[in-house]
């Protein structure tokens, strides 16, 4: 039997043919094939596989993913869907995400019914990496390379979120006087409300900053003298008020 075309319908025509006779009188006879009628349901379309894909912190809870499905091979089907979405935006492992509105189209989609419109599937979210900066303040001589953090940036934050480089101990490569001297700081950590879904691209950072020369004050002591017909006079101590430590 043959029906007169593949799609869905109702009472659709079925051609019958190869049928034959046999019996002792079957050659009194001839056979007029014949044809009946029945009907083409629609195939159910089970959506049952959901890839979602991972991706990298990005402030909003879309995913993406791709679906299969049951289909007959060859058939001129498309399914789409209205929304994938995870249960929430935050960095996770295996974080369930929602398909909604999904929708088939294509010249056979009218030979097939949705099973339902909607699936689920899981995905990560990965921490969104941060660059941090910081600048430092200028100092004056004191015997230590010790450096004081100004402030704190920032590279790579999304939108409003609430968060902050914070921490760090600072110090210039050297203790000795000169200008835009290289600062390091090492120990920078995050801290805020969406702090955990990122991660330091590094805990340190550097900047430059100057160290000016220390005020010292001189002082001497003079020799008495015995009037010699001139102005001169003999240093008796030199000292100096300031010097740090053993410099």
């Amino acid at each position: 039997g043959a029906f007169s075309d593949k799609n869905v319908g109702t009472g659709k025509t079925v051609n019958i043919s190869g049928l034959t006779l046999s019996g002792a009188d079957a050659g009194n006879y001839t056979l007029t094939q014949p044809t009946t009628t029945a009907d083409i349901t629609a195939k159910a379309l089970t959506v049952s596989g959901i890839t979602a894909s991972n991706k990298v912190y990005d402030g909003n809870a879309n995913a993406s993913v791709s679906l299969t499905d049951n289909r007959i091979g060859g058939d001129a089907l498309n399914a789409s869907h209205a929304a994938a979405n995870f249960d929430n935006k935050h960095v996770g492992v295996a974080k369930p995400v929602s398909v909604t509105g999904i929708s088939i189209s294509g010249t056979d989609a009218g030979n097939y019914s949705l099973a339902s419109t909607s699936a689920s599937s899981s995905a990560n979210i990965a921490a969104a990496s941060l660059t941090p900066g910081i600048t430092a303040n200028n100092k004056v001589y004191d015997g230590n390379n010790s450096a004081t953090i100004a402030s704190h940036s920032l590279t790579g934050v999304i939108g409003s979120d609430n968060v902050s480089l914070t921490g760090g101990t600072a110090t210039f490569n050297n203790k000795n006087v000169g200008n835009a001297k290289p600062v390091s700081a090492t120990g920078l950590s995050l801290s805020g409300a969406d702090a955990g879904n990122y991660s330091l691209a590094s805990t340190s950072a550097n900047t430059t900053a100057d160290i000016t020369g220390a005020s010292l004050t001189a002082s001497a002591t003079a020799n008495n003298k015995t009037y010699d017909g001139n102005s001169t006079a003999t240093i008796a101590s030199r000292s100096l008020s300031g010097v740090i430590g053993s410099d």
